[in-house]
């Protein structure tokens, strides 16, 4: 099972995420994706520190998102993935598309990159 808090930093909205990112728990990110445009952010910040796993339709999601979101000038991060994910991510090079910081402090200061 997966769970979403967020909050919003200057235009930046964070989703600190905890469980397993999976196929069950795609939705429940998205929906809180989608928010995040409809309020104007132009920063969407995954926090991954207490992410557990994400499997391959996770990866493919993530991919999928970026698309739609650079599509709309919104950006995508990632913050902090816990190791085994962290390999997961390089194994897919997502990072090479999106980019993965180590402090949520990091991520929204580098936002107009």
């Amino acid at each position: 099972m997966l769970t979403v808090r967020e909050h919003v930093r200057q235009d930046t909205k964070v989703l600190e995420l905890s469980g397993r990112f999976d196929s069950q728990s795609k939705l429940g990110i998205e929906v809180a994706i989608l928010g995040a445009q409809e309020i104007g952010c132009h920063h969407i910040v995954l926090n991954f520190s207490n992410i557990t796993w994400i499997d391959s339709v996770g990866l493919g999601q993530m991919f999928l998102w970026y698309h739609r979101l650079n599509t709309k000038r919104i950006r995508l991060s990632i913050v902090s993935p816990q190791a085994p994910v962290r390999e997961l991510l390089e194994f897919a090079n997502l990072p090479q598309i999106v980019p993965v910081y180590q402090s949520e402090e990091e991520a929204v200061a580098a936002r107009g990159c």
